[in-house]
């Protein structure tokens, strides 16, 4: 009668392939590494254009998982049979790709790949797709705003965001948050986000007035309001796709995103 309702330990059992788009960057080593300690995947696999990152390009908490257990594929996610011959006999994919530059270039690698990768992924059946969105989409009006700061990002990820849920209507897991915090490296070192967005966090959620007026501020507000941890991104995103799917998929603001976690 409810086709899409199966039992935890079935639905379990077929979750065995899971890959993550852009899964060699900040936030996709984070959610390789949270698919393999979760003990819920027999193959973790990543496909970025760089393929597998070097040992120092790697946060040293993750490092020896990522190493030992993730699959790392060099390719291109605009290359549609590439993407055929990857995505096949996947059971979810995820998607964390996003970048910034131009507004063209912005709506392209935001828009642009994660629709044809969620095309790609709808047509070779895979089950579920999670992709990491932006806090910003469907809160500000793009059509009026087109001066916005990183227009292009953010078109770029509300349409994919419609694709997504077109392609996958009861099998969508989308993140809403807004800057993602935690430990990060770059070629000059290690970068301690939380430093910068902990506080941030802390003050425009929790400081009383001073948090009321942070998110009166039209845009501002509602990025500060939605700052996260990287590991709660990445447990939410795990948590919510390893589950069967829902009615309508599932949609996490950064609020869900905390709780989740």
């Amino acid at each position: 009668r409810y086709p899409h309702i199966l039992s935890k330990e079935k639905f379990i059992a077929i979750m065995q392939r899971i890959l993550v788009l852009g899964g060699s960057g900040y936030v996709g080593q984070n959610i390789c590494h949270r698919a393999i300690t979760s003990g819920k995947f027999k193959v973790v696999q990543s496909l970025s254009r760089s393929g597998q990152p070097k040992s120092d390009a790697i946060v040293p908490s993750l490092r020896e998982a990522l190493t030992e257990k993730v699959e790392w594929i060099e390719g291109d996610i605009f290359d549609q049979k590439q993407r055929e011959e990857i995505f096949s006999g996947f059971d979810c994919i995820i998607s964390t790709i996003g970048a910034f530059g131009s507004n063209e270039f912005m709506e392209r690698v935001c828009g642009d790949a994660n629709i044809e990768a969620a095309r790609t992924a709808a047509d070779v059946g895979v089950s579920r797709f999670g992709f990491i969105s932006s806090a910003q989409v469907g809160r500000i009006d793009l059509e009026k705003h087109k001066r916005l700061p990183l227009y292009g990002y953010f078109k770029g990820k509300t349409r994919a965001e419609d694709e997504i849920q077109k392609k996958f209507p009861d099998g969508h897991v989308i993140l809403r948050p807004g800057f993602i915090y935690g430990s990060k490296v770059t070629p000059f070192g290690p970068l301690p986000l939380n430093l910068v967005g902990a506080p941030i966090d802390f003050v425009s959620r929790q400081m009383g007035p001073i948090s009321s007026l942070i998110q009166s501020l039209p845009f501002v507000g509602t990025e500060c309001t939605s700052m996260v941890p990287v590991t709660s991104v990445a447990e939410s995103m795990i948590s919510q796709i390893t589950k069967p799917a829902p009615k309508g998929g599932k949609i996490l603001t950064a609020e869900d995103i905390r709780i989740q976690s």
